[in-house]
């Protein structure tokens, strides 16, 4: 599968205190810029075996730009139909401005949906609050029946999007309960390196990731139902199948494409830009980037985890933070070493060995 991202907005209705975007450009994508990307995806998606493509819609907050959406999802139907492409889209968007327009668009159009909630009241309206200081708690409360109907007519389950952050972590565990008490079933925590960790507070993160750990555990058993917790899968999957250096492959198989125009591999750093959408694809670039070897000498050397961990070869993210690419961020470290301890301790040979042969089942079937 190719994935496109396609940032159809720099412009939001809220001002998250850790939006990845920092400071907002109030810029909207042009549908001609849009098309031109779309051109370029269709013709990396005609490349892999599975012949799909992915456009990935996302802001700023996306519904702000929904008319665009909607025209860029009617082009790229129409140009996947021309090449017999499967045709996949996808958003993240922060549930504040739903509507029964919307919700019927996403359901004909069988779109995956992200909605970003960190959590009950008092932790969502800690950072995610409007220009004016509101919290947005209420607004995204008011509307899930509307993401009830989605998941109704689909079958399709919500995936909500939680940041975990160095004001917020010590809720992470009840946080992640009241989600599962809303009957959310896909669960993805993301923790956020941008901000500064004290040694103290990545000491209570693993403290609220252990007690996370058990409330999952005990959901699945209580219920005899199987949910999504992306940190578990993530890391689940890297332990028991080893991976390159640069695991992502990212602006390989995936990239990035600004209200501009601009192509990166799947973050807006000057330097892991690949090209344009006048211009198309810098090829000779993507190679430098994507055979980057890893490098002996890093403080990952004499870890145990080296040939299973994906956060040394998170180029973007490393080189954001550290303007090195083969420095990993502390934080993402130490979860990591975490989570292998989870699994570690918590399942038997004989149970990863068939988790084992169950990931790579699904890799020769889908490629992932």
């Amino acid at each position: 599968m190719y994935t496109l991202s396609l940032e159809i907005i720099n412009k939001c209705n809220l001002n998250c205190t850790y939006c990845y975007l920092g400071e907002k450009k109030n810029t909207y994508m042009s549908l001609e810029t849009a098309q031109k990307a779309i051109d370029i995806a269709v013709h990396e998606a005609n490349k892999q075996h599975d012949r799909t493509l992915m456009v990935y819609f996302i802001g700023g907050e996306p519904l702000m730009a929904f008319n665009l959406m909607k025209d860029a999802v009617d082009y790229a139907k129409k140009k996947c139909q021309e090449t017999n492409l499967i045709c996949k889209f996808s958003t993240t968007i922060n549930g504040t401005l739903v509507t029964a327009e919307v919700i019927d668009f996403f359901v004909e159009n069988t779109f995956e949906v992200k909605v970003s909630l960190d959590g009950p009241e008092h932790v969502q309206n800690l950072n995610r609050r409007d220009y004016a200081g509101t919290g947005s708690f209420e607004k995204i409360m008011k509307n899930l029946p509307l993401l009830r109907k989605y998941e109704q007519e689909t079958g399709n389950q919500i995936s909500v999007a939680s940041v975990v952050t160095s004001n917020n972590y010590q809720y992470y565990a009840e946080s992640f309960q009241f989600l599962l008490d809303l009957g959310i079933k896909k669960l993805e925590s993301g923790i956020d390196y941008y901000c500064s960790w004290s040694d103290e507070q990545i000491q209570g993160l693993r403290e609220q990731i252990e007690k996370v750990f058990g409330l999952y555990k005990a959901y699945i058993q209580k219920n005899q139902e199987v949910i999504f917790w992306n940190l578990w899968e993530h890391y689940l999957k890297s332990f028991l199948i080893p991976c390159p250096f640069y695991a992502c492959k990212a602006g390989l198989t995936t990239c990035y494409v600004t209200t501009d125009g601009g192509i990166y591999t799947c973050a807006e750093l000057p330097e892991f830009k690949i090209g344009s959408v006048e211009a198309g694809l810098d090829v000779p670039r993507i190679r430098e980037i994507i055979y980057l070897e890893d490098q002996g000498d890093t403080m990952c050397k004499e870890c145990q985890y080296i040939r299973h961990c994906k956060t040394r070869g998170c180029q973007v993210a490393n080189y954001e933070i550290h303007q090195n690419v083969y420095q990993p961020i502390k934080v993402n470290c130490e979860v990591t070493k975490w989570m292998y301890h989870l699994i570690q301790t918590n399942l038997t040979e004989k149970q990863l060995e068939k988790l084992k042969q169950e990931y790579e089942r699904r890799y020769l079937r889908h490629g992932k």
